[in-house]
């Protein structure tokens, strides 16, 4: 089955199907950094948080006490940020291999309502 990214936006949107396979992009996340990087945009692999309360749920359920650990605050981003990276990526062979140019588009339509929202936005990791 294997790891998929997919845009959380800072609340639901009327209308906006915020789903996307996301599957592509978590396969090539460590090759589109780099580019991202050679670009001088930040990586997609920045944008990723996570709501603290789903991160302690996450690890009850892999049997670790979150209670021992300090979890981080959930991070929302600029969604024009990340616009900027996405465009960029499209833009490079990395970006147009199969399946990930599809996905850079999912995350190019949802930060694009997003901007226009004026809402901010991460990356979440499904398993």
């Amino acid at each position: 089955m294997g790891a998929a990214l997919f845009v959380v936006l800072e609340r639901e949107l009327e209308g906006v199907d915020s789903s996307m396979d996301g599957k592509a992009l978590s396969r090539a996340i460590e090759a589109l950094d780099q580019v991202a990087r050679e670009q001088g945009v930040r990586p997609l692999s920045e944008f990723f948080s996570i709501d603290p309360d789903e991160a302690a749920a996450f690890l009850e359920d892999e049997g670790a006490d979150p209670d021992e650990m300090e979890l981080p605050e959930l991070r929302q981003f600029s969604a024009e940020e990340g616009l900027t990276t996405v465009r960029a990526l499209m833009l490079q062979p990395a970006g147009q291999a199969e399946g990930v140019l599809e996905d850079l588009l999912e995350c190019q339509r949802l930060l694009s309502q997003a901007a226009e929202a004026g809402i901010g936005w991460h990356f979440e990791v499904d398993y």
